[in-house]
Protein backbone atom coordinates (compact mmCIF):
# COMPACT_ATOMS: atom_id res chain seq x y z
CA UNK A 1 0.00 0.00 0.00
CA UNK A 2 1.28 3.11 -0.95
CA UNK A 3 1.48 6.23 1.56
CA UNK A 4 -1.00 8.17 0.04
CA UNK A 5 -3.81 5.34 0.43
CA UNK A 6 -2.78 5.01 3.56
CA UNK A 7 -2.52 8.81 4.49
CA UNK A 8 -6.86 8.79 2.74
CA UNK A 9 -7.97 5.95 4.39
CA UNK A 10 -6.53 7.51 7.99
CA UNK A 11 -7.92 10.82 6.77
CA UNK A 12 -11.80 9.46 5.92
CA UNK A 13 -11.15 7.37 9.75
CA UNK A 14 -10.14 10.78 11.27
CA UNK A 15 -13.64 12.40 9.67
CA UNK A 16 -15.70 9.76 10.43
CA UNK A 17 -14.47 9.83 14.02
CA UNK A 18 -15.31 13.69 14.11
CA UNK A 19 -18.60 13.50 12.48
CA UNK A 20 -19.22 10.71 15.54
CA UNK A 21 -17.69 12.68 17.97
CA UNK A 22 -19.95 15.94 17.07
CA UNK A 23 -23.22 13.65 16.89
CA UNK A 24 -22.33 12.45 20.48
CA UNK A 25 -22.00 16.40 21.44
CA UNK A 26 -25.25 17.44 20.23
CA UNK A 27 -27.06 14.47 22.37
CA UNK A 28 -24.64 15.42 25.29
CA UNK A 29 -26.27 18.84 24.51
CA UNK A 30 -29.69 17.79 24.84
CA UNK A 31 -29.25 15.95 27.79
CA UNK A 32 -27.94 19.33 29.70
CA UNK A 33 -30.92 21.15 28.50
CA UNK A 34 -33.76 18.58 28.80
CA UNK A 35 -34.76 19.56 32.36
CA UNK A 36 -35.59 22.76 31.37
CA UNK A 37 -36.70 23.05 27.45
CA UNK A 38 -38.11 20.91 25.03
CA UNK A 39 -34.75 19.54 23.00
CA UNK A 40 -36.52 17.38 20.23
CA UNK A 41 -35.32 18.33 17.05
CA UNK A 42 -33.62 18.46 13.63
CA UNK A 43 -30.44 17.99 15.33
CA UNK A 44 -31.18 15.49 17.85
CA UNK A 45 -33.00 13.71 15.43
CA UNK A 46 -30.37 13.56 12.63
CA UNK A 47 -27.30 13.02 15.42
CA UNK A 48 -29.61 9.50 16.58
CA UNK A 49 -29.79 8.60 12.97
CA UNK A 50 -26.28 9.42 12.57
CA UNK A 51 -25.04 7.34 14.98
CA UNK A 52 -27.95 4.38 14.87
CA UNK A 53 -26.12 3.10 11.67
CA UNK A 54 -23.22 2.94 13.11
CA UNK A 55 -24.69 0.78 15.78
CA UNK A 56 -25.40 -3.32 15.83
CA UNK A 57 -27.67 -2.75 18.94
CA UNK A 58 -30.69 -0.49 18.17
CA UNK A 59 -32.29 -0.40 22.03
CA UNK A 60 -30.36 2.62 23.16
CA UNK A 61 -31.36 4.63 20.00
CA UNK A 62 -35.13 3.57 20.83
CA UNK A 63 -34.87 4.14 23.85
CA UNK A 64 -33.28 7.59 23.94
CA UNK A 65 -36.21 8.60 21.13
CA UNK A 66 -39.12 7.53 23.76
CA UNK A 67 -37.86 9.43 26.40
CA UNK A 68 -38.17 12.26 24.34
CA UNK A 69 -41.49 11.88 22.95
CA UNK A 70 -43.17 10.98 26.51
CA UNK A 71 -45.39 13.79 27.00
CA UNK A 72 -45.98 12.86 30.66
CA UNK A 73 -42.38 14.37 31.38
CA UNK A 74 -43.11 17.86 29.53
CA UNK A 75 -43.75 19.30 32.93
CA UNK A 76 -43.97 17.17 35.73
CA UNK A 77 -41.24 14.55 35.54
CA UNK A 78 -38.26 16.87 34.02
CA UNK A 79 -35.60 14.87 36.57
CA UNK A 80 -37.10 11.08 35.18
CA UNK A 81 -36.47 12.24 31.56
CA UNK A 82 -32.89 13.50 32.11
CA UNK A 83 -32.65 9.85 34.07
CA UNK A 84 -33.85 8.15 31.53
CA UNK A 85 -31.73 9.93 28.35
CA UNK A 86 -28.65 9.45 30.52
CA UNK A 87 -29.16 5.99 30.51
CA UNK A 88 -29.83 5.79 26.90
CA UNK A 89 -27.22 8.17 26.05
CA UNK A 90 -24.34 6.09 28.14
CA UNK A 91 -26.03 2.94 26.22
CA UNK A 92 -25.13 4.78 23.05
CA UNK A 93 -21.75 5.57 23.60
CA UNK A 94 -21.04 2.17 24.53
CA UNK A 95 -22.55 0.56 21.24
CA UNK A 96 -20.65 3.38 19.21
CA UNK A 97 -17.14 3.43 21.14
CA UNK A 98 -17.00 -0.50 20.07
Amino acid sequence: MNAMNRDNRQTAKDLNRRRIDRALAALENALSRCREEDVRGLGVSAALEFLEQRADEQWPFEQFRKALADPRMDTTKPEARWQLLNASLNGIKRVIRR
